[in-house]
């Protein structure tokens, strides 16, 4: 019986009880596996006791382990795809809009479930693959060697035989849920499918299966959400940029006044932009991106939270334009920065959650009538931060000057958004 996972992280969720409960069919002797639910491969489960359920405890952490570099992988690889460059952007704004409305970091592992079985899918495939390129490399020499003899034909015919069955037993292991104990048992879906009653619920639990994968997936609203962010990001920061970047002729008087109004630009905008994009993917809706004055007041209320999260998740947009700037130029050149994705990933998705948890804290502190000590605080948070944003923006200066990208570099935003695939 499959027992639902997280039902405090989806409030008022309900499992069909057709999923929860197994048939015995006569004349059958043990269950069918349960159908994965769509709540069961967005949601991580919490974490066990580790006093109580020491065991469980250690299998969960092993899990993660394994579940946190298989979504990294997987977003570093989409994140060099066009189109689904976007929709990975929309799974990090999803993954910020789940702690900036529950404050709980354990929501970050927001599709985690679904990451980890398409690993092991990936690694499992890999693996029963491997017998295929033995005999196709075999199947080669030996046609060079002896073109037509009886060896060529046996072992052309042994790597015909081998490709099918492997294909078959993989496919049905898929359909099955792609769990990791269905890649390793190919005798039993070779029975079921030679059972009349097991194969009919053989394929009545892979329709069901599919359905729930593809509603994990959220294509299109994933889509929409990083879409999303890109007009909001581009809505506040064009004007900044394109006086940044306006900057050719240091003889030119009008192009220095354009160059430092765009710099005085660009640092205020960047202070609250970050909470603004938190607040996008908290609330989901368009109108978001235009509501800055609520998102101004909402840092009002916890200034600490909001330039500790602001600054570190600038900081962390450095160590992306430091690779690109450092590293990549002594790398050998190719075309797709998936190593970039990566790096970008693994430094940006914590900074994001801090955002995130700090929105939500923000959102809970109720607004109150501002004494003197407390305006004399909000105000040295937000110098200080202002100091630190200047020394980014001199630094976005310089990667544009002397980096790889050029000014490409600059509109790309990393911090808010992520590097361009190519």
């Amino acid at each position: 019986m499959s027992l639902p996972l997280l039902n405090d992280f989806a409030p008022g969720s309900t499992i069909d009880a057709s999923e929860e409960t197994s048939v015995i069919q006569p004349g059958h002797s043990g269950m069918r596996p349960p159908v994965i639910t769509r709540g069961e491969l967005e949601y991580f489960p919490s974490m066990p006791s580790l006093r109580s359920r020491p065991l469980a405890a250690i299998a969960w952490l092993i899990r993660a382990c394994v579940a946190i570099p298989c979504g990294v992988v997987l977003l570093a690889i989409g994140a060099t795809i066009p189109i689904v460059n976007v929709y990975v952007l929309g799974c990090l704004m999803e993954i910020q809009g789940q702690v900036a409305r529950t404050g709980k970091f354990r929501t970050a592992f927001w599709g985690l479930p679904l990451a980890l079985r398409l690993g092991i899918i990936a690694l499992a495939v890999t693996l029963w693959l491997l017998p295929i390129e033995l005999l196709a490399a075999l199947h080669r020499d030996t046609h060079v060697l002896a073109p037509g003899s009886v060896k060529d034909w046996l072992v052309a015919i042994t790597l015909a035989i081998a490709s099918v069955v492997i294909a078959a037993h993989l496919a049905l292991a898929i359909a099955g849920g792609g769990r990791w104990w269905q890649f390793l048992r190919p005798i039993q879906n070779i029975r079921q499918q030679l059972d009349r009653h097991s194969r009919v619920r053989f394929w009545q639990q892979a329709t069901r299966q599919i359905n729930q994968f593809v509603a994990a997936i959220s294509f299109i609203r994933l889509l929409r959400s990083g879409i999303l962010a890109y007009a909001a990001a581009y809505l506040w920061l064009v004007i900044p940029t394109f006086l940044f970047t306006l900057l050719d002729d240091v003889t030119i008087r009008w192009q220095w006044f354009g160059f430092a109004t765009g710099c005085a630009m660009l640092t205020v905008t960047l202070m609250w932009l970050p909470f603004l994009m938190a607040h996008v993917a908290a609330e989901r809706r368009t109108g978001a991106m235009f509501e800055m004055r609520t998102v101004c007041e909402l840092a009002a209320r916890t200034p600490l939270c909001w330039s500790m999260s602001t600054a570190f998740l600038i900081a962390s947009s450095v160590l992306t334009l430091l690779y690109t700037a450092l590293v990549k130029n002594v790398l050998p050149p190719h075309v797709f920065r998936w190593d970039l994705m990566a790096v970008f990933l693994v430094t940006m998705i914590p900074a994001r959650i801090l955002v995130g948890r700090a929105y939500h804290r923000a959102t809970t502190q109720p607004p109150t009538r501002p004494k003197w000590s407390t305006r004399i605080w909000r105000w040295s948070n937000i110098a200080a931060l202002s100091v630190g944003m200047g020394y980014y923006v001199y630094f976005l200066y310089l990667a544009q000057t002397g980096g790889e990208l050029g000014q490409n570099a600059v509109w790309q935003f990393p911090s808010v958004l992520q590097p361009f695939p190519y």
